[in-house]
């Protein structure tokens, strides 16, 4: 139940952030089927990652698992391609950010699909996890910035800086909590194997 509820509360707030992206469309131009292929791309990954990470679903529905697998691939290319494609020729101040945490994504996912090819699966779900946590990030950033900037008032009176904050901390904390989170399974694994 916990789970059902946690997942369609995620699924809302993609929605929710889908919504907001509607505005974005007029400022692309003719570019904007590339602004859609990396909105589209990144909503497969939103829409499938959650039950990806469902133990149930994934031991039940080994086939379900690997193609909803190849689908999450095929989405964060498209993603990754959308967003190189759309960057303005000047950079504004959240590209670094966001150009960072779009290419740990990639590089996590191809770690994630080589680890699962040589049958390392702990190695495949922590990488997994990571891509989704910096999927998530541009949704979280965006509801940060819309519902959540006044936690950082207390760091910065200023609302531009605030915005910038808000950027790096969005991927940040969520990818120190995976990997406190998958620290404690690599070491319960590591004591398991050194015991006699």
């Amino acid at each position: 139940m916990g789970t059902t509820l946690a997942v369609a509360v995620f699924l809302v707030l993609v929605g929710i952030f889908l919504s907001f992206s509607l505005g974005n469309i007029g400022r692309h131009g003719d570019e904007a089927w590339l602004y859609w292929l990396h909105i589209a791309g990144g909503s497969i990954v939103l829409l499938l990652g959650p039950f990806q990470f469902i133990a149930s679903i994934r031991n039940r529905f080994r086939r379900y698992h690997r193609l909803a697998g190849y689908c999450y691939v095929a989405g964060s290319a498209a993603a990754f391609v959308g967003f190189w494609a759309i960057q303005p020729t000047i950079p504004d101040v959240f590209f670094l950010s966001q150009a960072t945490a779009i290419t740990l994504w990639m590089l996590a996912l191809i770690a994630a699909v080589a680890a699962a090819r040589r049958k390392r699966m702990l190695t495949h779900q922590h990488n997994m996890t990571r891509s989704f946590v910096l999927a998530a990030y541009f949704v979280v950033v965006r509801l940060v910035d819309q519902y959540g900037l006044v936690m950082l008032e207390p760091f910065s009176s200023n609302e531009g800086a605030r915005l910038a904050h808000s950027d790096w901390l969005a991927w940040v904390v969520p990818l120190a909590m995976v990997e406190a989170y998958y620290g404690r399974k690599w070491d319960k694994l590591l004591r398991k194997r050194a015991a006699p």
